[in-house]
């Protein structure tokens, strides 16, 4: 009869939890190591796409493009919208409209633009011009911007 020693571990040489400990090590360094690749990439991305959308450029462009939009839809389109002779415009455009006027029109309610717009750009040699299309709808139109802007 055999007797089996059934609480007794595997004998492990010191070799053997020596190597699995440099192992654990070794995965734990790449995973960190790893991680502060990852999270550096996602710095400069993160940088990049910040610096890009805080360019004093695209942001006066883009408040103008808003502002003029809102001009046009919610404003002027409403004024002209039961002339007959808007076909008349659709080559040469209304007049001019200054970055001053846009910054006045409706009691002035882009006047929280004022002061980053007027910043960067002269207020009386900035302006828009807006051309009428068919159908003539509030949508039907297209702006052409001219900018007297320092960046």
């Amino acid at each position: 009869m055999s007797v089996k020693n059934k609480g007794a571990a595997p004998r492990i040489s010191k070799r053997t939890i020596k190597s699995r400990r440099e192992r654990r090590m070794l995965m734990i360094a790449r995973r960190l190591a790893l991680s502060v690749i990852i999270l550096a990439m996602l710095v400069v991305i993160l940088a990049v796409l910040f610096m890009s959308f805080t360019k004093p450029e695209k942001m006066v462009t883009q408040k103008m493009e808003e502002i003029a939009t809102d001009y046009y839809e919610n404003y002027f389109y409403d004024r002209i919208k039961d002339y007959n002779n808007l076909d008349s415009y659709v080559e040469n455009g209304f007049s001019r409209v200054t970055l001053r006027q846009l910054l006045l029109f409706d009691s002035e309610r882009h006047a929280d633009a004022a002061s980053l717009l007027n910043q960067y750009c002269d207020a009386e040699k900035t302006y828009i011009r807006i051309y009428p299309e068919d159908p003539f709808s509030k949508k039907d139109y297209h702006i052409d911007y001219n900018y007297a802007c320092t960046f």
